[in-house]
């Protein structure tokens, strides 16, 4: 039962922060996008930093997946978040990369949708834990 007990608490912890990685590394993305469309960031750099945000949040995506939950439908809907999130990053990188300010400013609305996105799923997968 102890053994239980503590993978329950560890998938938990692993859930809480690569879910506040995905929101941290999200806001980063959001955060370099914005320079790059004000023209205060390279391209070739908010590219490699757009792309390597992407890679972090499919990373963070798969330990959210890979984590044990009493709740398959609610961990499920938290690693869609953090998929959108890496999709929409992507999206920004290559947009930014092809200098595309249309594409880059809809992966920025993207970004923050999937940020919201993130923070219900979070909020509703702890609450089953309460």
């Amino acid at each position: 039962m102890l053994a239980l007990a503590l993978a329950s608490c560890s998938s938990s912890d692993t859930v809480e922060q690569q879910s506040k990685l995905a929101a941290s590394t999200a806001e980063a993305a959001l955060l370099v996008t914005d320079a790059w469309l004000s023209g205060a960031a390279p391209s070739h750099y908010a590219s490699a930093a757009l792309q390597s945000f992407a890679g972090t949040l499919d990373d963070a995506g798969r330990q959210v997946q890979s984590a044990p939950s009493s709740d398959n439908a609610r961990r499920d809907a938290l690693k869609a978040a953090v998929g959108r999130l890496s999709n929409a990053a992507a999206r920004a990188g290559r947009a930014v990369k092809a200098e595309q300010q249309t594409q880059a400013r809809q992966a920025r609305q993207d970004l923050r949708t999937a940020q919201a996105d993130l923070a219900t799923s979070y909020r509703q997968y702890f609450a089953q834990q309460q």
